[in-house]
């Protein structure tokens, strides 16, 4: 089934204004959480956590890749007037107590942790500062380039993955990457999470639409290579409602030019709206079977990968099934990470799987009232 021409849509408003309306209590909300944030104090020559090692498949092989988080000063969307994402724990660990961090801490922080590998092992660089690596005002022009000039230099680093919200896609900063990365296969990373436009404001805050994503994935198809990350499970939405949105928002990505789709599941993190709602019992993780359902509408479509819930800050809840069959569906997805081979999902199967497919497909009640939790959220 093609989703992509779906015209159906998972909610009805009585009144267009309801949209700009709920916005507003939802950004009004994170505000407020982000004020209850402890302060703390960070070296700003230190990255912000400890290099991770993972792995994916790219050109038919599996490879490990260096994961590294610089520290920032914190996602711009989360400290101006957007109030953040509403499942995004980025900001509790960012230094946004702290001075400016200098383009001599950037390039501190980059040299000293880039140093102590050895990239003929791990030939894939991811490179994040949980924000917006192409915004100036988060990370300064001189050391974005900087950075870029020491990867270059590196011969058997051969995939970098930056990422970046939309609106700070433009042609001169696209070639600026290509300019310096000129031997390297760049893939710019954009959270574009949920097709419609009203349910990505609503559901997760994001604050651009999705002709801003169209927009921004034209200038990185024409000049290196897009990868989205598609949300799944975000809060307000039923398990239904979530396969759905995600399988054809993979869809329309695919359709853009997109070459990798990142499915990343909705974790709870601390200090974040989706924290609030678990702990009024309006909202729990997905389940497993979710993930594997929409690999499997999905995976002929081009690269999907999982992403495994490696978070940072690191998540208090997971995605999960059963005790009984947990470890072993995330075994198979680990696998087929590895592989691309979407029949190591193939055959799994647990008591817990009807329960699924029972909340699966259960009646929802009306979109708009199942916002009625945030009249007392705080």
């Amino acid at each position: 089934m093609n989703y992509l021409n779906e015209k159906k849509r998972i909610y009805t408003f009585e009144d267009s204004n309801e949209v700009a309306e709920f916005y507003e209590k939802i950004s009004g909300i994170m505000e407020k959480i982000h004020n209850t944030i402890p302060k703390e104090n960070y070296k700003l020559n230190q990255i912000a956590k400890e290099i991770e090692i993972r792995e994916e498949c790219f050109d038919h092989q599996n490879y490990k890749r260096v994961v590294i988080y610089l520290q920032s000063n914190g996602c711009e969307w989360a400290l101006k007037n957007g109030n953040g994402c509403t499942m995004c724990g980025h900001l509790a660990k960012q230094a946004i107590h702290e001075k400016k961090i200098t383009i001599e801490d950037y390039m501190s922080q980059f040299e000293n942790e880039f140093k102590k590998f050895d990239f003929e092992k791990y030939p894939i660089l991811n490179l994040f500062n949980n924000g917006s690596f192409l915004n100036e005002n988060e990370i300064q022009k001189e050391a974005q380039s900087g950075i870029l000039k020491m990867v270059q230099k590196n011969p058997y680093i051969k995939v970098v993955v930056l990422e970046t919200r939309p609106e700070f896609v433009t042609e001169e900063r696209i070639q600026m990457v290509k300019k310096y990365l000129p031997d390297k296969r760049v893939e710019i990373a954009i959270g574009l999470e949920m097709m419609d436009d009203d349910l990505r404001f609503i559901c997760i805050n994001k604050g651009f639409t999705r002709a801003r994503y169209e927009k921004a994935a034209k200038i990185i198809v024409k000049n290196l290579h897009l990868r989205t990350y598609v949300l799944l499970k975000p809060p307000f939405l039923t398990e239904k409602e979530s396969v759905h949105e995600a399988v054809r928002t993979i869809e329309y990505a695919f359709s853009l030019g997109c070459e990798t789709v990142s499915l990343e599941t909705c974790t709870i993190q601390d200090y974040t709206l989706v924290k609030y709602l678990s702990d009024r019992n309006a909202y729990k993780t997905s389940w497993l079977w979710s993930i594997v359902e929409v690999v499997k509408r999905t995976a002929h479509l081009g690269k999907v990968i999982v992403g495994m819930f490696q978070f940072y800050p690191s998540p208090v809840k997971v995605p999960y099934n059963c005790e009984k069959c947990s470890d072993q569906v995330l075994a198979a997805i680990k696998k087929y990470n590895e592989t691309l081979d979407v029949t190591v999902l193939d055959n799994l199967d647990c008591e817990c799987k009807a329960e699924w497919k029972k909340e699966y497909e259960s009646e929802a009640i009306p979109f708009p009232k199942r916002l009625n939790v945030l009249d007392g959220i705080i």
